[in-house]
């Protein structure tokens, strides 16, 4: 449901956790604990680095004062645990998890095309409200759909995997998102490396043939990929040369300097989680900003300068966790023989792989729905990853 439903609703991320968490709360108690205590040792740095960033998160608003709403993206997060032994007590099919993940890319990239050519948006946005979002998120499901090749080569439905991709690169495009290629170079390495561990040359195939396809969709004038490069390149150019921080590259560049100041003022606990807007004020006023389009945003658009601008190094340290721990632990479960945990050890690197760099020019951690999305994907992959060999496929 939820690689299904994310991109094509307004209610699936918040539907699906509802439903994992309620079966969590029903089995607890019958065996499903009991999981989370035989794989404790795997799980605790996963377990610390969302459940960590949550404690943190309410001391924070118990010492500042602050309102219950400063705790509801951790608290979200905090929850996404539950899908670990949701997967890992009741085993579900990992077929369906592999359909909904093509399924969802495909959706994302036809609703893509509703907006853009019937309703005329010039940057889609899905039910994200965000285009940068929705354009990351639909490239991150069509990524991970092509791990789903060998489930599907000898059956009916064996073109799905490279229509998701195909689906899930054209509703990134089509929502102008630049990020989302620096995401797609990281995401091509583990494909290359451990596709050919697995012994599927066709996943090799694939990342060539993709590679090919954007150096294509890059030299036709028609899909505008050239154009947006070449505006990134002029932006550039106009800030170092000439100070111009009011391009859409300018006013990153602008916040990314404002906001390693911030965390230079206050390097431990940051200048807090809702105080951006008006930290990037007196920094203006102190004339160490220019007047400009940046002054008016409330996030850094990089996930690591966010942290440590509004959160310091205590925040930054939970980021890092929330990306290395699973990170290391689906490159351990990769390193194994069995052919179940590799295929979906290597679907969560790519997950976290893609988010990385989703975060080099976004916060991915901001707004509600990717995160949501990351922690209940991180966590089903692991659970079944651990449950590799009971999973019934």
């Amino acid at each position: 449901m939820l690689p299904a439903l994310a991109l094509t609703t307004r209610f699936g991320t918040g539907l699906t956790q509802l439903l994992i968490f309620l079966l969590f709360a029903w089995y607890a108690n019958k065996g499903l604990l009991a999981f989370y205590a035989v794989h404790f040792r795997a799980l605790a740095p996963i377990m610390l680095g969302f459940g960590g960033y949550f404690v943190v998160s309410l001391v924070r608003m118990l010492y500042f004062h602050q309102g219950l709403y400063t705790v509801d993206g951790p608290f979200h997060l905090l929850l996404g645990l539950s899908c670990i032994g949701f997967v890992g007590f009741l085993r579900p099919r990992i077929r369906w998890f592999w359909l909904g993940l093509c399924v969802g890319a495909i959706g994302a990239g036809v609703f893509a095309l509703v907006q853009r050519f019937i309703y005329g948006i010039d940057r889609v946005v899905g039910y994200t409200h965000h285009p940068i979002t929705f354009g990351n998120l639909a490239l991150a499901l069509g990524v991970m759909s092509l791990c789903s090749w060998s489930e599907f080569r000898k059956t009916r439905l064996f073109f799905l995997p490279v229509a998701a991709l195909l689906f899930g690169l054209l509703a990134s495009i089509l929502s102008g998102s630049r990020g989302g290629w620096a995401a797609l170079l990281l995401a091509a390495a583990p494909l290359l490396y451990y596709g050919r561990a697995l012994r599927d040359r066709r996943i090799a195939y694939a990342v060539g043939a993709l590679l090919g396809l954007c150096v294509l969709l890059y030299l036709v004038p028609a899909t505008g990929v050239g154009q947006r490069v070449a505006e990134a390149n002029s932006d550039m150019r106009l800030y170092f040369g000439h100070g111009d921080a009011n391009t859409s590259v300018g006013i990153r560049l602008e916040l990314w300097k404002a906001s390693w100041l911030m965390f230079l003022e206050h390097p431990i606990l940051g200048v807090g989680r809702d105080s951006f807007f008006d930290a990037l004020q007196i920094l203006a006023q102190q004339g160490k900003l220019q007047q400009s389009q940046a002054l008016t945003y409330s996030s850094s658009h990089n996930d690591v300068l966010d942290f440590l601008a509004t959160g310091g190094l205590l925040d930054c340290s939970f980021l890092l966790l929330m990306y290395l721990a699973p990170l290391l632990f689906f490159c351990s479960r990769l390193r194994k023989k069995e052919g179940r945990y590799r295929t979906a050890a290597l679907t969560g690197m790519l997950l976290v792989t893609c988010f990385i760099g989703f975060g080099l020019t976004d916060v991915m951690f901001w707004l509600m729905i990717p995160k949501v999305f990351y922690v209940m994907m991180v966590c089903v992959l692991t659970g079944f990853c651990l449950t590799a060999k009971e999973t019934r496929v």
